[in-house]
């Protein structure tokens, strides 16, 4: 075969690709719609249904019974923003070392993907385990990716971010810390969720996402649907080291949450606030810094946040983490103190928030240990006489005798102290403990001191 034969050979080849790639795409989906064939390949949407959202609003519903602000039974919930219409994430059909149909993931993309990361995490929350992730795509291979005073940095420079729910919103985990940097390697990718304070995402344990785990995306371009639910960023960059919170106001809102659920309103004590700071500084325990402050109560506790919360950004947070939200909202606290500390470490601005709780609730004493102290109390006061009316016999050791009434007047005395503080559901003081543990030694000597007398 001449030369000119074999090129014109290879040119009818080569005419007949999109022939044979038709073919190769058809052969095992026989009978579907091209439709069909289009959701498959990744050129169609398709709904796919999440679990919660919350990290991804406002993009994405916020249900208030997960937590958000949004009323689930109101009219003109649009579909996209409950089941977003995603394309799948098709790998595409390689011929003669050539690579079709595959779509290239890039930063602002939307993704939603499943691993073992996702599995274990969604287990700790309860969720269904195989529902899988959303989030954003923030750092794509080769990016080097930054999170400083709040801020995203990629390559350096800083990230422009409509989407977020709030600026300045976004501090590191356990994946990557404040001002670390971090290059994404191939076929990796580093996403977060647009609502930054309450998502679980690459900055924590869930960690770098694998391409070959994402199910499906839908690229920046594709968003328009969205953006009417985005920020005006002009003005972000000039939050940089500003503090922003303001107590008095997260005092208010969250007695408001107190009261909206039959709650008593919280008190911000001067102590709290004082022992709040000493803690903030990470060089005392709670219980160090309150004793340091002077505040003592039955019922203590703490919570503390890490990064630029508005008031109503920090209650969102402390509401949408269970533990937390059942701290804030418990009815055994009635006293509140918080601070926030602006730090810079080693070049690192950090901002950490730190509120105190204190409350009394009533002691509960097992019926058997109050009916134990009330028939002490009793036979004391029976026994007690009799060896009153030996005083100033001759035939019995004065000395002793005494010293066992001391002994028998001092636990009568501790019996109808100790009784009556129970009956009341009154905490024993210090002073009582003491004298209780001391108790049992009492009981010894007098036994022994009777014993002695008896014998005369």
């Amino acid at each position: 075969m001449s030369k000119k034969n074999l090129i014109q050979r290879l040119l009818s080849w080569l005419r007949l690709l999109p022939f044979i790639l038709v073919v190769i795409i058809s052969v095992p989906i026989v009978g579907m719609t091209w439709s069909e064939v289009g959701k498959l390949i990744g050129i169609r949407p398709v709904p796919v249904p999440v679990v919660g959202t919350g990290s991804m609003y406002p993009s994405l519903f916020w249900a208030k019974t997960e937590g958000g602000p949004e009323d689930e039974t109101q009219q003109g919930i649009s579909e996209y923003r409950t089941t977003p219409h995603l394309y799948r994430s098709f790998a595409g059909i390689t011929l003669f070392g050539q690579t079709y149909l595959k779509k290239t993931l890039n930063y602002g993309d939307i993704v939603a993907f499943k691993n073992s990361a996702t599995v274990k995490i969604l287990a700790t929350e309860n969720k269904d385990t195989n529902s899988g992730f959303i989030k954003r795509i923030i750092g794509i291979p080769g990016d080097t990716i930054e999170l400083r005073d709040g801020f995203v940095y990629i390559n350096d420079t800083l990230l422009d971010e409509p989407y977020l729910v709030s600026p300045r919103s976004t501090y590191g985990g356990t994946s990557l810390a404040d001002c670390s940097k971090l290059t994404i390697p191939s076929h990796q990718y580093f996403v977060m969720g647009d609502n930054r304070k309450v998502s679980s995402d690459s900055r924590f344990e869930l960690g770098l996402v694998a391409e070959d785990d994402i199910t499906y995306f839908l690229s920046l371009s594709n968003q328009s649907l969205y953006r009417s639910l985005w920020r005006d960023t002009s003005l972000d960059a000039s939050l940089l080291g500003q503090p922003t919170l303001v107590a008095s106001q997260f005092l208010e809102l969250l007695n408001q949450a107190r009261k909206n659920r039959g709650l008593s309103s919280l008190t911000l004590k001067s102590k709290l606030v004082q022992s709040a700071t000493l803690r903030a500084d990470d060089s005392l325990t709670m219980q160090q810094a309150m004793q340091k402050a002077g505040y003592t109560n039955i019922v203590l506790g703490e919570f503390i946040a890490r990064g630029a919360y508005s008031a109503t950004e920090l209650l969102e947070n402390l509401l949408y983490q269970p533990g937390t939200a059942k701290q804030v909202l418990s009815p055994d606290y009635t006293d509140l103190g918080i601070s926030t500390l602006n730090l810079n470490v080693a070049g690192c601005p950090r901002q950490i928030i730190v509120g105190h709780l204190g409350g009394y609730l009533p002691a509960s004493y097992d019926p058997g240990t109050i009916s134990s102290w009330r028939g002490l109390a009793d036979n004391l006061r029976s026994t007690l006489p009799s060896w009153e009316n030996a005083v100033d016999y001759a035939n019995i050791d004065q000395i002793k005798l005494r010293e066992l009434l001391t002994i028998l007047r001092r636990r009568l005395t501790l019996a109808e102290e100790i009784l009556g503080t129970m009956e009341r559901r009154e905490w024993f003081s210090d002073s009582q403990e003491t004298r209780i543990k001391a108790d049992n030694t009492d009981a010894t000597l007098a036994d022994n001191l009777a014993k002695e007398l008896n014998q005369e």
